[in-house]
């Protein structure tokens, strides 16, 4: 599967695009079997409870949290909106318990952020961050998740008061991947699907930019990475920084 046409011209369009499939059943299964060994506390009402496997922990849980890092798809929609020299800011994992809610609607600084940022120059979209949302569960349209203000990564008037009447939900199928830009206004509905919401994000930058202060992962997972993986959690630079 690659990042196409379609999905380009959505994303430029919408600040975001959805794709389903991008991971397999078995895939979708193993990853949420790696989570479920860990014994994690239960998720609750606050966005640090709901959280797990930040700071590069999960990582070190599974060989399959650290194939997402570089998977195809991903490589290929860096390469079309942020350039050949992306890295790895930070990632984590989201766990919601039926009825609760996450983050409110945030988004950029305003009126420029320069970790989190949109332009289109020389006939291609150029992005800040830009976050990559691995579904593990399946979310139904009314079962809340991710909203957004779609085509706010364009807009030139500030967010006004009252805006989240602007909101739309997102729905997710497990296995698929959202991929959408920091610079879109976005937030976490509450969750009303069936059981648990999990998902993945990785979220990634131009190789001379960070948005956490943090390194991606830790220096005992790096040995575990394969040579285009360190590249990516490389820390920000510009001069010399190989290609992808």
């Amino acid at each position: 599967m690659r990042f196409s046409s379609v999905h380009r011209y959505t994303f430029d369009c919408r600040g975001w695009v959805a794709i389903d499939g991008a991971l397999d059943r078995q895939t979708v299964a193993d990853l949420r079997a790696a989570v479920a060994a860990k014994g994690l506390a239960p998720a609750g009402t606050t966005v640090a409870s709901q959280r797990f496997g930040q700071d590069g922990e999960m990582f070190r849980w599974d060989r399959r949290f650290r194939d997402l890092l570089d998977h195809r798809l991903v490589l290929d929609a860096l390469a079309q909106l942020v350039g050949p020299r992306p890295r790895l800011d930070h990632a984590y994992g989201i766990r919601m318990a039926p009825g609760t809610s996450g983050l409110g609607l945030h988004g950029p600084e305003q009126p420029f952020d320069p970790s989190q940022f949109y332009v289109h120059r020389g006939g291609r979209m150029w992005n800040g961050m830009v976050a990559f949302s691995w579904a593990l569960t399946d979310g139904k349209p009314g079962d809340g998740g991710f909203g957004c203000i779609s085509g706010s990564h364009r807009a030139e008037e500030p967010v006004p008061p009252g805006a989240d009447g602007l909101v739309e939900e997102v729905p997710q199928a497990a296995g698929s991947l959202l991929v959408f830009t920091e610079a879109l206004f976005h937030r976490t509905l509450p969750w009303n699907g069936q059981g648990e919401r999990q998902c993945l994000l990785y979220k990634y930058c131009p190789g001379n930019s960070a948005w956490g202060a943090d390194p991606p992962v830790p220096p005992d997972v790096v040995a575990q990475l394969t040579p285009r993986q360190r590249l990516l959690v490389e820390r920000p630079y510009v001069a010399g920084r190989p290609r992808l």
